[in-house]
């Protein structure tokens, strides 16, 4: 996915929470790319692979955590020592993130410095995640070429959903 992420413009009260989802969403997008590997990684030789299948492995993998997910692709690829990391930290950020951050930063709310150290930490943990983002995507998109999944392909569904957005809302 990656994107250069936003600078804090200090507009409103509202900011550390568009930090927090932009964060959340890096976070979800990782979360994909950990699925669609190991999704690719479970299915069968092509000419075995029927929309049921994959609809079943697809809803099964959608159950699991970003932490079973992440383990049983670690399990499955070669990739470096850095890589694995970079992961295990995006692991740990995402769980942070999720279960901890309002908590911890209960006192920033209440002053400018403080909402500032905030949105600086969810800045960093966009960054990571889209980092481990990438690692995740470089490692999936090859093994998706063999099922026909090309960018072509990925750009043709993007189409698709813009035009479907387009029928629904004249300013998609």
């Amino acid at each position: 996915m990656s994107m250069e992420v936003p600078i804090f413009e200090k507009c409103c009260d509202k900011e550390p929470f568009a930090f927090y989802g932009l964060a959340s969403y890096a976070a979800q997008l990782m979360e994909y790319s950990a699925l669609n590997l190991l999704l690719v990684l479970s299915l069968p030789e092509m000419n075995l692979c029927t929309k049921q299948l994959f609809d079943e492995i697809t809803a099964n993998l959608e159950k699991k955590t970003f932490g079973q997910l992440l383990k049983k692709c670690k399990s499955k690829i070669n990739i470096s020592e850095q890589e694995i990391e970079t992961l295990n930290e995006a692991l740990e950020l995402r769980n942070f993130l999720v279960h901890h951050f309002y908590k911890d930063h209960a006192e920033n709310f209440i002053s400018v410095d403080g909402i500032q150290e905030m949105v600086k930490e969810l800045r960093v943990l966009t960054a990571k995640f889209d980092c481990a983002d990438l690692i995740l995507e470089k490692t999936y998109k090859p093994l998706w070429l063999k099922y026909g999944f090309t960018e072509e392909a990925a750009e043709k569904e993007l189409k698709k959903i813009y035009e479907k957005a387009a029928q629904r809302d004249k300013y998609a």
